[in-house]
């Protein structure tokens, strides 16, 4: 999204009225999310600030949320109650976590997961204090968080005062990913004092009671078992908002809005979705941020087609002057481990080095600098070495 409201002085300046629905005035970058957490990144090195690009724009920021859609009358409600009529509109809402207790934390939206640095800050600003940690989830996501936390831990001499267990599912850390990479990570995690119970359920998340919270996990051999950490992370992946799910538009069966290669929707064409919200079926994505980022020059380039042949006979275009978009053939991925390492994957590739890491710097700081310039200024490749975390174990594939 941020592409097009990066283009929206355009529209204004040609007499489109251009509105921005969002209850957040701070858009945090997933990718460096992880490494804020492990101490590399301070708040403001990971956010955008949405309020100042619309007003740079000449947009109007509506700090609310949407809460319905009716697509046949082209009108936006917000749960203030606020209808906001609509010529074309474009949604990148994300997903948010499925069954998410109220006693933990979740990862989607990822603002969310700010809500663990005053745990962080308050046992690492006290010598005495120790913290335990759940994170229940241990795809990407959760074990990037980990990796991160138990890095910044680590170097600051402090690992013993952290109680880590990531909870899964499945039978490893890490599902879908190369073997010798699972392995990697799993030996970094327990290295550093992490406890990783696979082939395990959450049944149910209790407390906070007297400062910690109660998990009461189930083993697939049908164990029961309970600890009681001081927070609780829920990195469990997505399923669609209710917005969707209301909408009366076609969705997969997780709610995500069905839309084609030039991320409209195929039966209301002024209607356009981009990143995890939207599902395009015959690619069937995994909803990752990579392709998130390589939909919004797309996205924006659609709606301004859309907008000016709008604005010329008033009939939106067809499907073929549109741009199609094309995902990457493998998508690669970036993990920072919490050390001067990142594991960079690409299908059944891997590796783990501090080129790699250096690398993932670059295109976060890159990516992030197009929509924050006054925060990093011109990014270049030897600024990329300032940022390690916190500690430096050895690693190897």
């Amino acid at each position: 999204m941020l592409p097009s409201l990066a283009h929206a002085r355009e529209w204004t300046d040609a007499g489109v009225k251009v509105t921005l629905v969002d209850p957040q005035r701070w858009l945090y970058y997933s990718g460096m999310v992880p490494e804020h957490l492990g101490g590399v990144y301070a708040v403001d090195d990971i956010r955008v600030d949405l309020k100042k690009m619309a007003r740079e724009a000449g947009a109007t920021h509506v700090a609310d949320r949407a809460t319905a859609l009716d697509p046949e009358a082209r009108m936006v409600t917000t749960a203030e109650g606020d209808t906001i009529p609509y010529d074309v509109l474009a949604i990148d809402v994300g997903g948010v976590n499925p069954a998410l207790p109220d006693a933990a934390v979740g990862t989607k939206p990822i603002y969310r997961v700010r809500a663990l640095r005053p745990h962080l800050k308050q046992v690492l600003d006290a010598p005495t204090e120790t913290l335990g940690l759940t994170i229940v989830g241990g795809g990407a996501a959760g074990v990037e968080v980990a990796l991160n936390i138990t890095g910044r831990f680590a170097g600051a001499g402090r690992a013993a005062d952290l109680s880590l267990t990531i909870v899964e599912q499945s039978g490893k850390i890490l599902p879908g990913f190369p073997e010798g990479m699972r392995a990697y990570a799993a030996r970094l995690l327990r290295e550093r004092g992490a406890t990783l119970r696979t082939a395990t359920t959450v049944d149910e998340v209790h407390g906070p009671d007297e400062g910690r919270a109660q998990v009461d996990m189930r083993t697939d051999s049908g164990e029961h078992d309970t600890i009681h950490p001081d927070a609780v992370l829920w990195s469990t992946g997505a399923v669609a908002p209710p917005l969707l799910r209301k909408s009366g538009l076609s969705t997969d069966e997780r709610g995500f809005l069905h839309v084609t290669r030039r991320l409209r929707t195929p039966t209301h064409p002024r209607i356009f979705a981009a990143g995890d919200c939207g599902t395009i079926p015959e690619l069937d994505l995994d909803k990752v941020g990579v392709h998130a980022v390589k939909q919004g020059p797309d996205l924006r380039a659609n709606l301004d087609t859309t907008v000016r042949r709008l604005a010329g006979d008033g009939s939106a275009p067809v499907a073929s002057d549109l741009t199609v978009f094309r995902p990457y053939p493998v998508a690669p991925l970036l993990l920072s481990t919490g050390t001067r390492r990142a594991i960079w994957t690409a299908g059944p590739l891997w590796t783990a080095r501090t080129w790699s890491l250096r690398l993932k710097h670059w295109v976060d700081r890159r990516w992030i600098q197009r929509y924050a310039p006054e925060r990093w200024g011109r990014v270049g490749w030897r600024s990329l070495v300032g940022a390690e975390a916190a500690s430096d174990p050895d690693g190897t594939e």
